[in-house]
């Protein structure tokens, strides 16, 4: 709390609540798809999807976000040639 702001002034305490019991917040199951549960199975997942085998690998993984695929991302897809043509 070192930067102040309007909504929580600097010494204010705030209740977060509990989601669940520690073990179901970091490997499951997971009963919502907010992310707040099954942290475990959520990096696995990520993992995969970048194809790194250990957390040092994912976290020299670089990944360029598309904030809108339709648009941005389409620019990036025929400068590299990539994608169905047209």
């Amino acid at each position: 709390m070192a930067t102040p702001h309007s909504n929580l002034p600097r010494g204010t305490r705030i209740r977060v609540g509990i989601a669940g019991p520690l073990e179901q917040i970091l490997f499951g199951p997971a009963f919502t798809e907010d992310g707040t549960l099954n942290l475990v199975g959520a990096i696995r997942t990520c993992m995969g999807s970048v194809g790194a085998r250990s957390i040092r690998e994912l976290q020299q993984t670089e990944l360029i976000i598309a904030p809108s695929i339709k648009t941005e991302g389409k620019v990036f897809q025929r400068a590299q040639k990539l994608g169905a043509p047209r």
